[in-house]
Parts: structure tokens; sequence; C-alpha cells
């Protein structure tokens, strides 16, 4: 079995980059679960870091309190979350403990709306951050995951200045439009410049959606679905690679990519979408001889290519 790897290259996962949204070209790194869009580290010196030594005392039965900037919840599992961010620093460390407890969720809506934010180092401690979490902080250009972050909820990061993310390998679920209207480039994970829908199943509801400058994408095994508009409306997109474990392709999934030549899809496919490729018009589906992609590619007039 190849490598898992996702290769998102070229001028790009947001996971839903709109089309109105386009940046300088951004270089990556790939020795840290880096966001980034000058490759700019957060140093110490000009974060604002959140300590949990010093916080209050808390008595055994409370569930909730305020450390610092935040409002902390304290979780069954005897980890903590995070909510409710009320600093005004450009760049923060959030911590890994709380009161000698880990801090493994950022709940919704936690940054929301803090424009001034521009960096954001993330603990390995961190497993999930919840929906919204960070939704229209329009001046973010660098987030950096920890190594155990597993799941980013639906529109996580939308409306901010990210252009290359560096997923870590323990990621498992991107949610709907979690990095919609982005200037998103590329998508990285730590080892090499290919990418992230590697551990995904599904890339969903307009994961990708006008991310204007992503040129190709190849998905290593282990994605199954390829969600509705997924990839609609990138401009410059012009082969992808399906893993050989995606089984369907919705509605308008690579709609309004006018460069798309070639897409690569395996024999696993048993569903497309009649309008996977509208507007697409300048498509070639590559796929075995026999296979339903190549019934579809007779029955819609697609030229395509036996392999």
């Amino acid at each position: 079995m190849r490598e898992k790897q996702l290769k998102i290259v070229g001028t790009v996962l947001a996971v839903c980059l709109c089309a109105t949204a386009c940046g300088s070209t951004a270089s990556t790194t790939t020795e840290d679960n880096t966001v980034n869009s000058e490759t700019k580290e957060a140093s110490t010196e000009q974060a604002s870091v959140v300590q949990s030594q010093e916080t209050a005392e808390v008595s055994q039965d409370a569930k909730e309190t305020s450390v610092d900037n935040f409002t902390v919840t304290y979780l069954d599992d005897g980890t903590v979350m995070l909510s409710d961010y009320r600093g005004d620093e450009e760049s923060i460390i959030v911590p890994g403990e709380v009161n000698a407890k880990s801090v493994t969720v950022i709940e919704s809506n936690t940054f929301a709306n803090h424009a001034e934010l521009k960096s954001v180092i993330l603990p390995d401690s961190l497993i999930e951050i919840k929906s919204n979490a960070f939704i229209n902080c329009n001046n973010i250009t660098n987030v950096q995951f920890g190594n155990s972050l597993e799941i980013i909820g639906n529109g996580a990061f939308s409306s901010t200045k990210i252009e290359s993310i560096n997923f870590p390998e323990s990621i498992k679920e991107i949610g709907d439009v979690a990095f919609c209207w982005n200037p998103i480039k590329e998508l990285n994970t730590p080892h090499n410049l290919e990418l992230v829908i590697v551990y995904i199943k599904e890339i969903k509801i307009n994961a990708f959606n006008g991310c204007v400058q992503l040129k190709e994408v190849t998905m290593e095994d282990g994605v199954e679905v390829i969600g509705e508009s997924a990839f609609k409306g990138c401009d410059v997109l012009e082969k992808v690679t399906l893993a050989s474990t995606v089984q369907s392709i919705g509605s308008d999934a690579f709609r309004e990519c006018p460069k798309l030549k070639e897409i690569f899809i395996p024999e696993s496919v048993t569903e497309i979408d009649p309008y996977a490729f509208y507007m697409s018009e300048n498509v070639t589906i590559y796929t075995p001889a026999g296979s339903y992609a190549e019934s579809f590619a007779i029955e819609n007039n697609i030229p395509y290519v036996n392999q």
C-alpha cells in the first residue's frame, strides 16, 4: 500500500475556498503542522501566551470557570474545553493545560470575529475544534495545529486569510465549509508536499468550492465520497486522481472547472451524479474498461480513455 498522502499542489483544501478570495503564493513547511500564508512563526515574545499555571482556584465541583481570557469548561473525561476568548492580541499560544487538566476541545465560536488575530498556535493536546471556532477572523494568516487534532468542525476557519495548510496525521474529519472564503493555495501533510485528503472518508459539501488557485489534486486510499460542489469553481484545476476507494461523486462536484483536463476515476466508483462535471467542458475521464465511469462518460458524451 502506498504511503498515505494527498496532494493539492500548485497555486491552490480549503475546505471550501470561495472564488472571491485569492492571494499571493505562500511557502509551506513540512516540519510543522502549520497553516501559513507567509511561513511566519509566532514567537513567544510576540504572542499572548495563556499560561495555565496562573489560573484561579476552582472547587472540585465546579464545571465552568474563567481563566485568563477564556471560559473553561471541565469535561466528564477529565479534560477541559476552552470557549469565549476575550483577548485582543494579534498572536496567541493556546495552552495545553488548565489547572493541570489537558485542553482537548475548542468550543464553537470561541474566537469568532476577532479581526485582530493574525497568528494562532494550538496545543498538541487539542483533539477537536468545533464549528465556527475561528470564523470571520479576517486577518489570520498563520495557524499551527497540534499533532493530536482529529476534528475540525463546520465553518471553523471560514473567512480568514489562510493560504497554506499543514494538517497533522491525526486528522480524521473536516467539516462542511471549514475553510470557506479563504485564499488557500496549498495543503500539506507534515512529511512532504502531498496532502490531506488522507485519513478522511468523505470530502464534504463545498469543501474546496472556489479554490481558485488549486491546480492538482491526488487522493489516497480511504476517501469514499466526493460531496456536492466539493471542487466547484476551481478555476485552474487541471488534474484530479481519485483514491481507489472512492464510491460516489456528488452533484456539481467538479462544476465550472474550465481547465480540468484529466480525472482518473477508479472502478470502485458506482455512482456519479449527472451534473458532476457540469460546465467543465474540457474534461476527459480516465478509467478502466467496463467500469461504471466508462458507462457514465458514454451516456453523457464525455471523452474517456481506458487505462
